[in-house]
């Protein structure tokens, strides 16, 4: 899988332009925040001049004063903390929409490569950890950092010297948790891949847990999940005391601060250089002055927790599908089906090939099944027809063009799939069945059931089609899930059909009496039929049989069986004096 420029993280947030009008609220409401943060202390310096006999009505006019600014003050940094926190959710929505429709384009072969724990943390857990980094540490560091500067002004205003002695211990404050910051960033990293570990062996464990149970592995699985929480709390512990150091460095910055500014502001009121309410001013613009590094270390953890998600994420979608749109791709619709399979070679990665020279053509309407032993590479041709990988050798066509050339999604909705793994999403019956065309009416999701013989069981569950299946859909058994399946492949009503073991965890009753829905749903339709039970693929036009990734025979069941080759002892050996 190939990595393209990063999408959207640090280098290109370009999502937050369509926000531009809340943080332009955003940005005011720091100017104003800001106005007030300077204006405060300069009202307490002129009260505390005025503090003598007689001035009570000024001193009562000005505490008037004090309480409007603050209020002012308030309310800004409200509103800065609401809007801000409206942009990072929001930001944080297109992120997620953004990476999963992004995971969505890429292909079967990269999830076979890592556990869906981990794709889950990646859209999930760490989209949702970008929000306090953008509320909190950016804007909130940007709030801070605007009436630092503000304040920087005022106090060289004020006086010079003691301007300059507040601001002594912060050089060492900030080489502090930069150097600090260098360690964190690596941390926190670590932690965020041991995080998705654990979650994504929580999460196989969970939908595994019927094979754990019935080979009484609790204890030891339990065990191997616990040593890697373990380690995943020890990295923890480890990345929050890194954390921790960082506020005894602000603390005892400011500190040392406040104590040289009394020190020396002590002795210019000695010399008369200032007055005690030019003292008191400057001792109160002190804490503004740290207060970015404040916001910093109170948002580190959230921060580093964010930048770490946010590169996760733009690693993830810069990887670029391999399966993907040409420019210029052709809608293939409407399709007649005629598909040829052009010295087709496949591998997977760089393991061995799983097909060689694999050549055939099928006529639109016409019936061609895939017989062989597992591993022969039936799924895979499957897997090629509907591009979920490219071939690396030779070429198909469908109506005379490369696969390759055809636009995914359009060429996508012209197959329609039943396979023998069956995956259900815990929705309702009609919703399944419904999958291939959302918009279908209640009868035709109805008469489509009926075809597929699952209409009895449907009505037969608690809501009826109103049911949800549950995960995978566990509530049903996995004849009941094929039939569902089968539903749907009828309900999709798709120019192309691919029948992957279609029935093999069906009953041979109603297998029997699908048989003839199938070959209903087959006419008229290019049908692709893999089967292992021969007695699903006797009339298919055409029988092809894969040895080791090879075409070994072709022909149809008669032909075939008087050739008595590799097709006729198979057929021998499942339907014995019947075949």
């Amino acid at each position: 899988m190939t990595r393209n420029r990063p999408l959207f993280g640090l280098a290109s947030l370009g999502g937050l332009r369509r926000y531009r009008g809340l943080i332009a609220l955003v940005v005011a409401c720091v100017l104003v925040q800001t106005a007030a943060a300077l204006a405060g202390p300069l009202v307490v310096r002129q009260i505390v001049g005025l503090v003598e006999p007689g001035a009570a009505s000024a001193i009562g006019g000005l505490s008037l004063l004090l309480i409007a600014v603050y209020a002012v003050r308030s309310a800004a940094a409200f509103a800065v903390n609401h809007y801000s926190h409206i942009v990072a959710f929001r930001t944080c929505h297109d992120l997620r929409r953004a990476a999963y429709a992004h995971v969505q384009r890429l292909p079967p072969a990269w999830f076979a490569d890592r556990p869906s724990g981990e794709v889950v943390s990646r859209v999930v857990k760490d989209t949702d950890e970008i929000e306090p980094l953008l509320a909190d540490a950016v804007y909130g560091f940007v709030a801070a950092a605007v009436v630092a500067v503000g304040v920087l002004f005022v106090l060289f205003w004020l006086d010079p010297v003691l301007a300059t002695v507040a601001l002594l211990p912060l050089p060492a404050a900030v080489a502090f948790i930069v150097w600090q910051g260098r360690r964190v960033q690596p941390a926190f990293e670590a932690e965020a891949t041991q995080f998705a570990e654990v979650q994504a062996e929580v999460q196989d464990n969970v939908g595994g847990m019927v094979e754990i149970q019935g080979f009484a592995r609790e204890r030891g699985v339990l065990a191997a999940l616990a040593r890697r929480s373990r380690a995943l709390a020890r990295r923890q512990i480890a990345n929050r005391t890194l954390i921790a150091r960082f506020d005894p460095a602000v603390d005892g910055a400011t500190g040392i601060s406040i104590a040289l500014v009394i020190w020396a502001g002590g002795l210019r009121m000695a010399s008369g250089a200032v007055g005690v309410e030019d003292l008191i001013a400057v001792l109160l613009y002190i804490a503004a002055v740290y207060q970015p590094l404040y916001v910093l270390v109170g948002a580190a953890e959230s921060a580093q927790e964010g930048l770490t998600a946010l590169r996760r994420i733009d690693a993830l979608l810069a990887i670029r599908p391999e399966i993907a749109d040409r420019p210029g791709a052709i809608d293939p619709r409407p399709v007649r089906g005629a598909i040829a399979f052009e010295g087709v070679g496949f591998a997977y990665g760089d393991r061995t090939p799983v097909l060689h020279d694999v050549s055939f053509a099928v006529a639109p309407g016409e019936t061609v099944a895939l017989v062989g032993a597992t591993g022969a590479g039936k799924s895979t041709i499957a897997a090629l027809l509907s591009r979920f990988h490219d071939v690396t050798g030779g070429r198909i066509t469908l109506d005379g063009h490369d696969l390759r050339d055809l636009a995914l999604g359009p060429l996508r909705e012209s197959v329609a799939r039943v396979s023998q793994d069956v995956f259900l999403f815990n929705a309702t019956v009609r919703e399944v069945i419904a999958m291939g065309r959302p918009d279908a009416t209640d009868a035709e999701i109805e008469a489509a059931a009926r075809a597929a013989e699952a209409h009895d069981f449907i009505a037969a569950l608690p809501q009826g089609y109103a049911t949800r299946v549950g995960k995978r859909g566990v509530r049903l058994s996995g004849g009941q899930k094929q039939r569902l399946s089968i539903a749907r492949a009828i309900l999709k009503d798709a120019p192309v059909l691919i029948l992957d073991e279609a029935t093999s965890a069906i009953d041979a009753a109603t297998e029997a009496r699908l048989q003839a829905t199938l070959d209903r749903l087959m006419a008229g339709r290019t049908a692709l039929v893999i089967a292992h039970r021969l007695s699903t693929v006797r009339r298919a036009d055409r029988i092809l049989v894969l040895d080791a990734g090879r075409i070994v025979e072709a022909g149809d069941h008669a032909t075939l069986m008087a050739r008595s080759g590799a097709y006729a002892a198979l057929a021998r050996t499942q339907l014995g004096a019947a075949a």
